[in-house]
């Protein structure tokens, strides 16, 4: 087999080495993948889980020029570690196990090299992978992999995909109610995201008797979802973990981590099957949840409560047979009591908590406002982009106010969809901003400002901001006039003609200023109006409209969610004008 001059040189550059030794040449399977043997020497010691010499693979995928390294099926380590995948034996005829460890340095992620400091160059990257392993393998034979201090890794288990997953979020007291209930068992719903592929979210939790016990507090759209699937919950000291640092990969081994904390899973099944033979319907299979405290970093104290998941698994139904036995209460007893013991393989299945903090990690340091309630009055293309700004990034609590319906025109700048249209701008924008985050909590309100009943007036004033996307001076002259009774933080917003620019005037005060507001507005150099440049949106009666592109909105309307997130950080009396060159950069001309 012709072997590139390339891959050749890493084999030569092996041949003395002290540590690595090639067992076999290079070889090429049908997807041209190209895979080389090796053994891998410890510098100390040989411990339980790994011997003096190890085999390994490294693999190459020339397209993607990706690097990874498996533990040979033949002398490699069969037992998985902190920072490793779940060393499961490899599908067919592949020489190595699916245990890859973790070689790259987290920065290698984001797909830059020049962020991670790693080579880029074939021979170079296969290189330097073989020296991080025998980095890695020392580290893993002293149990030095997981550093105290550094962020906890959870262990893989079998059966783990992307999904189904399962998401749970906590409360301030989680720790002290659940370590209340150490060792006890009951039920929990799981409700279906909306539209979502097989994920599913942790709402009520249950005693035995299927009393509710704890509400998880979720957004509006799983809140109102119907329970989908039946849970199975129970509250354990520790995180049941095989050594090294895994999963139990059958139920024996689950029952005998149990075991050790006082917690019988045989027992649980059996009375938990007989619970469910007593009710209408004892069809379906459950999902075993089982939680514990636990620290975010290696070493530390537990500080939150997690939740980790097996699927799929069938308790006796009233109609369930055995071969050999009667189908009576005894035999399903029989049935779901050995169920727990045998070695037959779990399923475990993803879990993630979901907790407006821990899901907006991508977001850097976030708003830390989440408790603000804000109104947005006008619910077009740049109060339904600053909307879905603030909901992506933890202002989930809000009111829509507009009275109009979604046309189709609207769709070239708007957020929503084709399927909105015909429907109202507020509620249509409301219902898809709650399917955005799982924490989402938005009201759509058909109405126009001012209202015009008291209790509508009344809900108003229940809101903490206000964000005026209008671009009306009615409006600001209704919003003066009307009672807010207390301290708002306003916020009015205007794109100028053409999107050039965006006027943003912010108060913290009991009272809308509107006639400082507007004379604020009037005050600043903005380009006048071209009515000659107006569109007309069809052939009819004539009816200019405002002629900004999608681009514009999306651009002002990020602009838009900074002041506002500074005005709610530090209010106060304030105009801005920020201006778009002709280079398309952003410069703020005052304020």
């Amino acid at each position: 087999m012709f072997i590139p001059e390339v891959l050749q040189s890493v084999s030569d550059r092996f041949a003395d080495h002290p540590r690595i030794r090639c067992t076999a040449t290079w070889s090429s399977d049908s997807e041209g993948h190209w895979s080389l043997p090796f053994v891998a020497l410890l510098s100390g010691a040989s411990t339980e889980f790994i011997s003096t010499e190890t085999a390994w693979y490294v693999v190459l995928v020339p397209r993607t020029k990706s690097v990874t390294v498996y533990p040979a099926m033949i002398g490699g380590i069969s037992a998985t570690f902190q920072h490793q995948s779940f060393n499961r034996e490899g599908g067919g005829s592949l020489p190595w196990r699916l245990g890859n460890p973790c070689l790259d340095r987290p920065a290698a992620a984001f797909g830059r090299a020049s962020w991670n400091g790693q080579p880029d160059a074939i021979d170079e990257k296969i290189v330097w992978h073989l020296e991080r392993l025998l980095i890695w393998i020392d580290a893993a034979a002293i149990g030095e992999l997981a550093i105290e201090g550094e962020p906890l890794e959870l262990p893989p288990g079998p059966g783990q995909t992307n999904f189904p997953v399962v998401g749970f979020v906590g409360a301030g007291d989680d720790l002290v109610f659940w370590q209340g209930r150490t060792n006890d068992w009951g039920w929990v719903d799981l409700a279906k995201l909306p539209g979502a592929k097989t994920s599913y979210a942790m709402t009520t939790f249950r005693d035995r008797q299927l009393a509710p016990i704890r509400k998880s507090v979720w957004g509006r759209a799983i809140a109102e979802a119907a329970p989908a699937k039946t849970g199975l919950w129970i509250a354990v000291d520790n995180l049941p973990v095989r050594a090294p640092w895994e999963l139990p990969r059958t139920w024996a081994d689950l029952s005998a981590q149990l075991d050790t904390q006082g917690v019988q899973l045989a027992d649980v099944f059996e009375l938990a099957g007989a619970d469910r033979r007593r009710r209408k319907d004892d069809r379906g299979t459950v999902t075993l949840l089982i939680g514990f405290p636990i620290a975010e970093l290696v070493g530390g104290i537990p500080s939150k409560y997690h939740w980790i998941a097996v699927g799929s698994i069938e308790l006796s139904g009233r109609t369930t047979k055995k071969n050999g036995f009667r189908a009576n209460e005894r035999t399903h007893r029989l049935i779901d009591r050995n169920r727990p013991t045998a070695n037959s393989s779990l399923t475990w299945l993803r879990t993630v908590n979901w907790e407006p903090d821990q899901i907006r990690t991508r977001s850097g340091s976030g708003t830390g406002m989440v408790s603000e309630r804000v109104l947005i009055i006008g619910a077009g293309s740049l109060g339904g982009a600053i909307a879905e700004n603030l909901v992506r990034m933890g202002v989930t609590r809000m009111g829509i106010l507009d009275p109009d319906v979604l046309d189709v025109g609207n769709l070239t700048r708007h957020v929503l969809g084709i399927d909105a249209v015909g429907h109202d701008k507020a509620a249509a924008l409301a219902h898809a901003l709650s399917l955005i985050m799982p924490d989402a909590d938005v009201r759509g309100i058909v109405d126009s400002f001012p209202p015009g009943g008291d209790e509508l007036a009344e809900e108003l004033r229940s809101f903490d901001v206000i964000i005026d996307c209008t671009g009306s001076d009615a409006v600001l002259d209704a919003m003066a006039e009307f009672d807010w009774g207390g301290e708002k933080i306003f916020v009015s917003l205007a794109i100028t003609w053409r999107a050039e620019g965006l006027l943003v005037f912010t108060a913290s005060e009991a009272t809308f200023p509107a006639n400082d507001a507007k004379e604020s507005f009037h005050e600043m150099n903005v380009p006048p109006t071209d009515f000659g440049d107006a569109r007309m949106e069809g052939i009819g009666c004539w009816h200019p409209v405002f002629p900004a592109t999608a681009a514009d909105v999306r651009m002002w309307s990020a602009v838009a969610t900074t002041t506002i997130l500074e005005a709610i950080r530090l209010p106060k009396r304030r105009c801005q004008y920020f201006r778009q060159g002709f280079d398309g950069t952003v410069e703020k001309l005052n304020g």
